[in-house]
C-alpha cells in the first residue's frame, strides 16, 4: 500500500484544474511571464482571476513569483513534479502474474 504523500496532494489538487494547468504550462514553456501576459492567455479571466490561480500553484510549490520593479515574474519550480512522477512510477508497474 501506498503512503499517502501531502506534496503529491498538492500537486495533484493544483493540477486538477484546467486553467492552472493551461498557466502550468505556459510558465513552464516561457519563464518570467508576466502575470498580465498570463491573463491575456486565458480568455474571458482577469488578472485578478489569473492571480487566484498562480497562488494556488505557488501553494502547491509548483511555481515560484519574483518581483521584478512593479511586475511579478513566474517561474516553474524545477522538481516540483518530483512526487507525482515517483507516484506514477509505483502506480504504473504491473503487478507480477
Amino acid at each position: 500500500m501506498m503512503n499517502e504523500d501531502p506534496l503529491l496532494d498538492d500537486v495533484l489538487r493544483a493540477l486538477s484544474d484546467p486553467t492552472r494547468r493551461r498557466l502550468y504550462a505556459a510558465v513552464a514553456a516561457q519563464p518570467g511571464l508576466g502575470t498580465a501576459e498570463l491573463a491575456a492567455l486565458t480568455s474571458g479571466m482577469t488578472r485578478w482571476g489569473v492571480m487566484k490561480h498562480l497562488s494556488v500553484l505557488r501553494g502547491a510549490g509548483l511555481i515560484q513569483t519574483l518581483p521584478d520593479g512593479r511586475r511579478r515574474r513566474h517561474y516553474n519550480e524545477a522538481g516540483a513534479l518530483g512526487p507525482l512522477r515517483a507516484w506514477l512510477a509505483v502506480a504504473g508497474r504491473q503487478p507480477d502474474g
